[in-house]
């Protein structure tokens, strides 16, 4: 990645946004991301990795411009332009490469992650807010278009059949078939799913460090407030973004009636904010499945091209459990409690 010091970084922003302040880098996976104090708030001056393209950002920049008319409740990342009016910016690497930079507002809070194991907290409310936020947020970008909302982006759950070469290198004979299974299923029904149930763009990435947390006057408990990081959106099914949100969050329980209340209460605050129909419901059970086969493909695929890192396979296990788990319990019972919503 480019090679850039915090100090380079506070200076690009302070010639082109004229923000000064106090700089300090952010982990991040490709790209360079610094957190900018300044009197005038916070911001995260953003280095996209040169495999990024323009379009790539601008749909980025376009929804959140976008959310910030049609969602104006949640406190996602605000786009700050330049004076000059532009939001993404060329920057030239080191090695020659063109890259570019944006600067977003920083959104305050918890990540979903560390709120989620805390006894402290009333899980029910928490699960219902984290509904409530997708919910909101599908609902704001319901009508939003762009050039390259049908771009290839790597976690599209369109792209689970082309992994099917990788169930081959799982070990466990039950894991095996429950992806062979899952993913073969996913195949023969997604054209039809699609073309007869809502299409939209979708954030795609509802993970448990992109969902943000707080606490305030208004509303004292423990709730989610703001969805980050929209460089996976994507057009899909509508209901794939509910699917992803309920995989991530499942992380954190594990006995079979806490699984099924998180389920429902997030469906709940969903319904609430964005009713869904009652063939999407439907099909939720199917989409949580292929989503958790093609993660486990995915971690099966990464770990056969670094073998040297265990850290992949142990972050599967949770996944691995939860797909076990939900094959396991009464299929249209589970049927019965999703509609149940309704």
């Amino acid at each position: 990645m480019q090679t850039i010091t915090p100090e380079q970084a506070l200076a690009l922003v302070e010639q082109h946004w004229q923000l000064s302040g106090t700089v300090k880098e952010l982990p991040s996976y490709a790209d360079r991301n610094f957190k900018i104090h300044t009197p005038q708030g916070n911001y995260v001056f953003k280095i996209a990795n040169p495999n990024w393209s323009y379009a790539d950002l601008d749909i980025e920049n376009a929804a959140l411009l976008h959310l910030a008319k049609t969602c104006p409740d949640l406190a996602l990342p605000q786009v700050m332009l330049t004076l000059s009016g532009q939001h993404i910016l060329p920057l030239m690497t080191a090695s020659g490469q063109e890259c570019h930079m944006r600067l977003l507002s920083f959104v305050e809070g918890e990540i979903y992650a560390n709120v989620a194991v805390r006894e402290d907290v009333d899980q029910h409310y928490l699960q219902t807010s984290l509904g409530i936020a997708i919910g909101k947020l599908d609902r704001g970008l319901e009508d939003f278009q762009h050039a390259s909302m049908d771009r290839y982006v790597d976690w599209s759950i369109s792209n689970l059949p082309e992994l099917q070469d990788e169930i081959a290198h799982i070990t466990e004979d039950d894991l095996r078939e429950l992806v062979t299974r899952n993913t073969l299923y996913f195949a023969e029904h997604e054209a039809t799913w699609k073309q007869t149930l809502p299409m939209t763009v979708i954030h795609n990435d509802a993970n448990d460090f992109n969902v943000i947390v707080a606490e305030n006057e208004a509303d004292p408990k423990p709730h989610v407030n703001a969805i980050i990081d929209f460089g996976d959106m994507c057009r899909h099914l509508r209901i794939v973004d509910l699917a992803i949100t309920i995989v991530y969050a499942l992380q954190h329980v594990e006995e079979d009636k806490a699984v099924r209340e998180c389920i429902v209460d997030i469906l709940k605050g969903y319904q609430s904010q964005h009713p869904l129909q009652e063939q999407e419901i439907k099909i939720l059970y199917h989409v949580i499945m292929a989503r958790l086969s093609q993660s486990i493909l995915m971690a099966t695929r990464a770990y056969r091209h670094n073998p040297d890192n265990d850290y992949i396979l142990v972050s599967q296990k949770g996944v691995r459990r939860l797909i076990r788990q939900l094959d396991a319990m009464h299929y249209p019972e589970l049927q019965q409690l999703f509609l149940s919503v309704l």
